[in-house]
């Protein structure tokens, strides 16, 4: 399998959506447009690895919009199933959509792309200065 075959699933996920779809263009996988609105930027890896992430990154200087899409499924993706919850915490941070395309050619959207604004701890930054304020001498 490639990269390719998550083509066809990601772009009649997009194309029910009411987008104009199009591959390859430019460096970008998939780029998506709709009316009034500024493109949807698609990278796509057959496993979820950095180099995805990083792609993505990089497709945020042209767009807001970007999302990864990986596969998902028995044999796919093993970080993806450990790991889910860390790689959705960093896909917000980085303003990053995320799409999976299951064996059967399913997508689902699993987080929209947004701007990070994180919520700030104030328990555990109590607790960080109180440490800071106990230690005695710089170990």
């Amino acid at each position: 399998m490639s990269e390719a075959d998550l083509y066809e699933p990601v772009k009649r996920f997009l194309e029910g959506q009411g987008y104009a779809v199009k591959g390859e263009i430019g460096a970008c996988d998939v780029v998506a447009v709709r009316e009034g609105e500024p493109p949807v930027i698609v990278e796509l890896k057959q496993r979820l690895t950095l180099g995805l992430l990083l792609q993505a990154v990089d497709r945020l200087t042209v767009s807001d919009a970007v999302y990864i899409a990986f596969r998902v499924g028995k044999g796919r993706s093993g970080s993806w199933r450990k790991k889910r919850k860390q790689v959705e915490r960093l896909c917000r941070r980085l303003g990053l959509g995320l799409l999976t395309v299951s064996k059967l050619d399913r997508v689902v959207p699993v987080l929209d792309p947004a701007p990070y604004r994180p919520r700030k701890n104030t328990e555990r930054r109590s607790r960080l200065l109180r440490e800071f304020a106990e230690r005695v001498g710089d170990p």
